[in-house]
């Protein structure tokens, strides 16, 4: 896989999947700094009031089969990532479908965006967005509305390039054993991290409890009506 490291860019998913879309290969993307760096649900990524390394920014692109069921790619990301961390411990949580969570305060989240490509592809990206290091005392904490947690509480010498290091060997793995197996081989390493589980929480205009997620990834939901299948696609979940 291509490593690829920019100073700054708008974003390094639109900057992956333009790569994707001119006929590029498997690419690891990072950035110093971005300029419009984003969410899902067309949220803003805030990653600049620590200053300079003080997050670590990057988007891993790949072809892959567009047959390829995606349901649970988040989640098995998450798993990696958490895993890759933190790889004894139970201190990052992850609060489906794309955040992570460090003492109760979110650490980084996930964004996937595909775009079609010839000959029967599709091209994959998985942005990834890390606090490493806490905020100023003196910083704006407005923007940061699930709070704002840094790896250094867990690993005070992580770097961005140490950081990076230490996952895309493991994404790389991931991505092989996804397009063979689907989400399946990581639902109990989601439900071991699962923030949510057996907690009252609202996705879309449905309130219920939280009772793990299916064998594709879907948050399994227990309402009034019975439990009900969730989907990721443009749903948010909330505490209720």
């Amino acid at each position: 896989m291509e490593r690829r490291h920019l100073a700054e860019c708008g974003s390094t998913n639109t900057e992956a999947l333009a790569h994707l879309r001119q006929g590029g290969g498997p690419l690891l993307l990072s950035a110093s700094r971005q300029t419009a760096g984003r969410g899902r649900l067309g949220r803003a990524w805030h990653s600049e009031a620590a200053g300079a390394d003080a997050a670590l920014t990057f988007s891993v692109a790949q072809p892959l089969p567009a047959t390829l069921d995606l349901s649970g790619l988040s989640l098995a990301v998450g798993c990696t990532v958490a895993d890759a961390l933190e790889p004894n411990g139970n201190r990052i949580r992850l609060k489906w479908p794309n955040d992570l969570v460090l003492d109760g305060a979110k650490l980084g989240g996930i964004l996937i965006e595909a775009v079609p490509l010839p000959d029967g592809q599709r091209g994959v990206v998985i942005g990834i967005g890390l606090n490493l290091r806490p905020l100023p005392p003196d910083a704006d904490r407005s923007a940061f509305a699930s709070g704002h947690a840094a790896l250094h509480i867990l690993d005070p010498a992580a770097t961005p390039a140490s950081t990076l290091d230490r996952l895309a060997l493991a994404l790389r793995g991931l991505l092989a054993d996804f397009a063979e197996l689907g989400f399946g081989p990581w639902q109990a390493a989601f439900s071991r991290r699962d923030l949510t589980a057996g907690q009252r929480v609202r996705i879309g205009d449905q309130t219920g409890t939280a009772r793990g997620v299916s064998v594709r990834g879907e948050l399994l939901l227990d309402t009034d009506h019975g439990l009900v299948p969730c989907s990721g696609g443009e749903l948010s979940l909330r505490m209720a």
